[in-house]
């Protein structure tokens, strides 16, 4: 049922189903001119109706950061995902077998980086009776999880060959630290350099058909256009969907310091609830709403205003100039800044068309950080 922007209760999570289609088909457009295949990381929404729509465009399967999100996106029926973290309680291990157990026709893939989760996984799986496909985690400079490119690559990989009921299916090199690199020429040349010897040593080592990886999976939204000539084989872009205030100033390839490639879709709708003074008002969207781990979010079309965050359940408005106003009772819209973080703060989420509220979907795999 379709119902007016004026009739939704605050603070609401919105998107901006014009500006969010828009994303969707300037990402499908540099697919479909490139050698890559799109995964794209759902973390950022976590709605299989959302996947669905990005399958539907040309994806071929999904990323989840987490098992729990990997049982909300099969169980809903998205048939091919990659799960992007490795695992290595022995409960989560046997959720994984039991997951697909339940689906023994989906692909579901899992991020590995040691002999511990090899052995385990082989275990269970051969116990159950079900394959599991892996990839191996690359270190590229962002001092997480990974192994760098090497002898215990090679030794990972031939353990995989080894062992009964996992498979080696390739590589994981996503660069998540340079995402964010505000100049667009150093954001690719770290990009591409960070990755350059996982190439080289594919190159020179891992030549024959068991070795070779048939995936290589990486790259993100503010690099999805940064590995021309590279041979990865699919980009993990995500947030391109809704986008953000912290993404939407990492620079364009033109110089400019907005990021013109996608447009910001996701808002929070919240009213003004307290005026103190003249300059300073108070919204009912704080911490609770607004993530604040990537900055301070924005008021929309109103650059002179300044958020600061009120604690848990308030925000606070400072106006230094004059011409702009603000009374109680009046809503306005706020761009976050990280998409992710603040998504994962709500269960629902309106799509909206102009004025009007076109649709609405649960927010599925919100907190499912196990």
């Amino acid at each position: 049922m379709i119902f007016t922007l004026d009739q939704l209760d605050t603070p609401s999570l919105t998107v901006d189903m014009d500006t969010m289609e828009s994303n969707m088909v300037r990402m499908k457009s540099f697919i479909d001119s490139s050698p890559l295949d799109l995964r794209p990381h759902t973390k950022a929404h976590k709605i299989p109706d959302m996947a669905r729509s990005q399958l539907n465009l040309g994806a071929k399967g999904i990323c989840v950061a987490k098992l729990g999100e990997a049982e909300v996106m099969v169980d809903a029926g998205i048939d091919d995902v990659l799960i992007t973290t490795p695992i290595a309680n022995p409960i989560k291990i046997a959720r994984l077998i039991a997951l697909k157990e339940r689906h023994p026709q989906s692909r579901i893939i899992q991020v590995v980086d040691n002999a511990y989760h090899i052995e385990h996984i082989s275990r269970a799986a051969n116990k159950a009776g079900v394959n599991v496909e892996l990839l191996i985690e690359i270190e590229c400079g962002q001092k997480r999880c990974g192994v760098n490119p090497g002898p215990e690559l090679v030794e990972l990989i031939e353990l995989i060959n080894r062992l009964p009921n996992v498979s080696f299916e390739g590589l994981q090199a996503y660069t998540g630290h340079v995402q964010h690199v505000r100049d667009y020429r150093d954001r690719k040349k770290q990009a591409r350099d960070l990755v350059q010897p996982l190439f080289d040593f594919i190159q020179k080592r891992l030549t024959t058909p068991a070795m070779r990886p048939k995936i290589i999976s990486g790259g993100g939204t503010g690099t999805y256009d940064a590995y021309d000539g590279l041979p990865f084989t699919e980009l993990q872009a995500g947030s391109y969907l809704f986008m953000d205030l912290d993404y939407h100033t990492v620079g364009s390839k033109n110089g400019n310091r907005i990021y013109e490639d996608f447009d910001c879709a996701l808002k929070v709708w919240t009213t003004v609830i307290s005026k103190p003074s003249p300059e300073r008002v108070v919204v009912d969207a704080g911490m609770k709403c607004l993530s604040i781990d990537s900055g301070m979010p924005k008021v929309e079309n109103m650059s002179d205003v300044v958020y600061t965050s009120g604690g848990d359940e308030h925000g606070i408005l400072t106006m230094p100039s004059a011409t702009t106003t603000l009374e109680i009772g009046e809503r306005i819209m706020i761009i976050p800044s990280h998409c992710d973080t603040t998504l994962n703060q709500f269960s629902r989420i309106y799509g909206i068309r102009g004025d009007n509220v076109e649709t609405e979907w649960e927010i599925q795999g919100r907190g499912r950080s196990d």
